[in-house]
């Protein structure tokens, strides 16, 4: 269920734009403090930003269905810590090469994100959860873009991909098309902590089960999700997407893989507390022909160039810099 965090440069993009990933946290943060654990050349990097980005993470994990307790996620803190050295980094040379942002670019970023959202509440919501004004999120926004224009400009502009390396990718990984059988699937959950006492789980399973009961009585599931949902997924009214058999924690996937579309599970119980699921679609296992896939190698091509040439890029800027790491 975890995913392997980056050490990539372009997941400083993606860090920097995650906020668009959903509409809540599963991750209790130590306490803020504002001790630094890095400097670089003059930027100080604190443990504040690190704790912000590490919700973030949690943000992003948290939308495909990977819910991380602390100590886990604190895995992630040296690659986050130097994901925030890299972004600093490349933020002096967007200051070096003079790069600047519109505020309509900005702007139209800050509507993409907000469409995301069922409602102003929402919205609100996220910003608060993540400890955001939206004049920060508009800073955020502003900085990723400014350094996707940097990386194009001084990285990235002359990438090309061949249909010759494309078909090769193909013809060279066959294991990589074969998807194998899939459900796509929605959710309600309630929450339980891990050290919940009997009251505490007596309490969240008769909460499920009463929902249980209103779905049965004929109240749409995804309304019930979006209102009472511990998950992020809760802002599309709990759906997950598609998943395989492997990708989620193994009561949730049995469940899951033993509906038919349109049914809705009794009670599961995972190690994340109590779920409701519905299917609402399968796919059967498939080989998938090139026509359909050629276009996402050429992306995946052109991401590990462009990975290739970032990372080497930062690593070179390194050499000139004042860094200097202190303990977490």
């Amino acid at each position: 269920m975890i995913m392997h965090a980056t050490k990539t440069a372009l997941a400083i993009l993606v860090v920097a734009m995650a906020f668009a990933l959903g509409v809540s946290v599963c991750y209790a943060a130590a306490t803020p403090s504002d001790g630094k654990i890095a400097v670089v050349n003059q930027t100080t990097v604190t443990r504040h930003d690190l704790d912000r980005e590490m919700k973030m993470v949690a943000l992003k994990l948290s939308q495909q269905g990977r819910h991380l307790n602390a100590e886990e996620l604190k895995r992630y803190e040296g690659n986050i810590r130097e994901t925030l050295i890299n972004r600093a980094l490349l933020l002096q040379q967007v200051e070096s090469e003079k790069i600047t942002v519109r505020d309509s670019q900005v702007a139209q970023a800050l509507n993409k994100f907000k469409a995301g959202f069922k409602d102003e509440t929402l919205y609100q919501g996220a910003l608060n959860q993540m400890g955001y004004t939206e004049a920060r999120l508009k800073d955020q926004i502003k900085n990723g873009l400014a350094i996707k224009e940097l990386i194009d400009k001084k990285v990235t502009h002359g990438i090309s991909v061949s249909d010759g390396q494309v078909r090769a990718f193909y013809d060279e990984h066959p294991d990589i098309f074969h998807r194998p059988e899939r459900v796509k699937a929605s959710h309600i959950l309630i929450q339980v902590p891990e050290d919940a006492d009997e009251a505490k789980k007596a309490e969240a399973l008769a909460s499920i089960q009463s929902l249980k009961q209103r779905i049965d009585n004929g109240e749409p599931f995804a309304n019930l999700a979006m209102e009472y949902s511990d998950c992020p997924s809760k802002a599309k009214g709990g759906d997950l997407g598609f998943f395989t058999r492997g990708q989620m924690v193994q009561p949730f996937s049995e469940a899951a893989f033993s509906l038919q579309p349109g049914q809705v599970s009794d009670v599961v119980e995972t190690r994340f507390g109590y779920h409701l699921i519905r299917v609402t679609e399968r796919q059967a296992a498939q080989q998938l022909a090139f026509n359909d896939v050629k276009e996402d190698i050429s992306i995946r091509l052109r991401r590990q160039q462009e990975e290739k040439m970032v990372g080497e890029y930062i690593e070179k800027i390194k050499e000139k810099a004042d860094i200097q790491r202190f303990p977490m």
